[in-house]
């Protein structure tokens, strides 16, 4: 697509079942999605995408859906999610997404407050955990298993084999009824309700967006890319991990490879990352900072585990840098898109060949050897970790947007990339910064108001309409953006000095030593921290000086494909040569900083955060309100 095509796009194509069929009608061959079925990937093409999400559709209509219902949708990414979710928007349903993780009460909350008649769960395990909330409740009509296996139906909860049938019945009946359907529907028509964490005392605060705020967002995204030096096409294939119930996963990448006829290719769970993505081969791949920090430094693991290899990448990384240094230009900015060698003289870039043998194309290749696009967003991506990947010649971009926002407003040009920063604003959104550098928006896509939440709309929005995303933001004299931190993430000391610990705590990104670490000091008189070292690598250097170690207290778990240490015993957390490894780094950190910004005290803990322990959300950001809670007495003792 061009610039013009895409404008005609955002004219003429108001809705998101009007985006699936006018690809169906152009690429209805063509692959649309690829999953795996009994542990082999399988691929459908979108006409086969077209007839199973009509017979879905019609399920739907055939059990008492009305344009305009709310339909939540509780699953884990996968064809299934796909499946579902267009069986709604193309019924007139609006999509009321929840993470898989999400507990029972939080359900309830959604239930009561959207009022979903009908409900897709991913599994067995899924709905008992939540059937307590939903199975009694007069507003739900039908609860959907997207499990063919499911077998324990009761006429309320139902499986997908029954909701086929019955689609199937009702189309033999009603001919032409569901095409109608999809086609009556308005761009100004809801699509999809998606919940984010609260400001005001609410719990959830729910997005309300559009159809035409979901393709308004497409189409800045993909004009943006194309100023930026690249484009998405139909012959693009997405790699798919992150939860579609987010709304960056699913704009930025599901949404936009249909709307140009690519092909999204599923992870089997987050454990077979490697694997999968080396099966997919995508040329498209958004991740969160934590998973590029843990991809990182787990390919860096592997390919340090000898003296040489050590010797060999420290090498390689050095050389990189050089080639970077040179790459850049007098602005701070990188052309990604240009050939890295051009300019170099003969021995750099030999240099530069022998190391892209040696180490950067194993990065490039463990991600499937064809990535064009390669995004960080979720979360602040650290200028180390970002000048790390471009130093071994990997095209790791930034990215920035809110649910409010419908994803990305704000994301790195290809061809001119700036470590640290962002870009200028997506074609359509204006940007601004208030007195106390809040980023303000508005523009296509983003959110005039909030779903039955009159409380958060009076704090979310200036009275002249612009929306407050609570980040803190900068602008360079381009027009370049920077996010300095979540503005309710400000520390501020009770000798008045702002903190931004976001920006500490980006020091440690990519430090083997420093894994997870939580800033804290609000109201204090200093900061302080909580810590989570590397175990993997201390470990490995407990047993290089042949300290003793009781291998049967060590607990380790598959995370992304990487074998991992996920907990300790006490005596290896407090032993004197974690506390002097972490000490270390921390000075470093420190060093750095004015007075104010430097950790006096911190503690250890013997354990990582992680979504199973409630640390982590589903975008593998930390749960800084949980942890406080957890360790409060422990922080509480570091300020007496």
């Amino acid at each position: 697509m061009d610039t013009k095509m895409l404008d005609n796009f955002l004219e003429q194509v108001k809705t998101l079942p009007r985006m699936f069929y006018n690809t169906v009608e152009n690429f209805g061959a063509r692959p649309a999605l690829k999953y795996k079925v009994n542990g082999t990937y399988v691929t459908m093409t979108y006409n086969e995408f077209a007839d199973i999400v009509e017979i879905m559709a019609n399920g739907l209509i055939s059990s008492g859906l009305e344009k305009g219902d709310r339909v939540c949708l509780m699953a884990h990414t996968s064809a299934q999610w796909a499946w579902a979710d267009f069986s709604i928007l193309n019924s007139g349903g609006v999509t009321v997404t929840a993470y898989p993780t999400l507990p029972a009460d939080d359900v309830e909350y959604l239930l009561n407050h959207s009022e979903f008649k009908f409900m897709y769960v991913g599994n067995e395990e899924i709905l008992n955990r939540i059937k307590p909330v939903v199975e009694n409740s007069p507003i739900v009509k039908k609860i959907i298993v997207l499990d063919d296996a499911f077998q324990n139906e009761n006429g309320k909860i139902i499986s997908l084999n029954t909701l086929k049938n019955a689609g199937k019945k009702f189309a033999g009946a009603n001919p032409g009824f569901y095409t109608e359907n999809w086609q009556s529907l308005k761009g100004s028509d809801p699509s999809s309700i998606i919940y984010t964490s609260g400001t005001t005392g609410s719990f959830l605060k729910g997005s309300l967006l559009t159809h035409e705020d979901m393709i308004g967002s497409l189409t800045r995204s993909l004009k943006h890319m194309i100023i930026g030096g690249t484009n998405c096409t139909y012959e693009d294939t997405a790699f798919s991990l992150l939860p579609l119930s987010h709304i960056w996963e699913r704009n930025n990448s599901y949404f936009a490879m249909i709307a140009v006829g690519g092909c999204i290719g599923f992870a089997e769970k987050p454990t077979t990352l490697l694997q999968d993505i080396s099966e997919i081969k995508p040329t498209w791949v958004l991740f969160v900072p934590r998973l590029w920090d843990r991809i990182f430094n787990g390919l860096k693991g592997a390919l340090t585990s000898s003296p040489q290899g050590r010797e060999t990448f420290e090498w390689a990384l050095e050389v990189g840098r050089k080639v970077l240094k040179h790459r850049t230009g007098t602005n701070g900015a990188v052309d990604l898109t240009a050939d890295p060698t051009e300019g170099l003289d003969e021995e750099l870039k030999a240099d530069f060949l022998k190391a892209k043998a040696a180490v950067f194309d194993v990065y490039y290749n463990a991600l499937g050897g064809r990535l064009k696009v390669a995004y960080s967003g979720g979360g602040m991506l650290p200028p180390d970790l970002h000048e790390a990947f471009l130093s071994i010649n990997f095209p790791l971009l930034n990215g920035w947007g809110l649910t409010e926002t419908a994803a990305g407003i704000n994301h790195g040009y290809p061809n001119a990339t700036k470590i640290g920063w962002l870009s200028k604003m997506v074609p359509g959104v204006e940007a601004k910064l208030d007195e106390d550098g809040e980023i303000l928006v508005k523009g296509i896509g983003i959110i005039t108001r909030y779903f039955k939440n009159p409380e958060e709309d009076a704090v979310s929005f200036t009275p002249d309409g612009w929306f407050r995303t609570g980040d803190i933001g900068e602008f360079d004299d381009e027009g370049f953006l920077r996010i300095v931190d979540r503005k309710k993430y400000i520390i501020v000391l009770d000798t008045g000095k702002n903190v931004a610990p976001a920006r500490i705590e980006s020091r440690f990104v990519n430090n083997p030593v420093v894994e997870q670490i939580i800033v804290i000091g609000n109201d204090r008189k200093f900061l302080t921290a909580v810590v989570v070292p590397g175990y993997d690598y201390i470990l490995y250097l407990m047993r290089e000086r042949g300290i003793s170690i009781d291998e049967s207290q060590l607990e380790f778990a598959d995370i992304n494909g990487i074998n991992t240490c996920v907990h300790v015993s006490k005596d290896v957390a407090n032993h004197p040569l974690v506390r002097e490894l972490v000490d270390a780094e921390i000075e470093k950190v420190n060093s750095d900083m004015d007075d104010y910004e430097k950790i006096k005290k911190y503690i250890i803990l013997p354990g990582k955060f992680t979504e199973e322990n409630g640390m982590l959300t589903p975008t593998l950001k930390i749960k800084n309100r949980v942890v406080l809670e957890k360790y409060a007495d422990e922080i509480e003792a570091m300020y007496k």
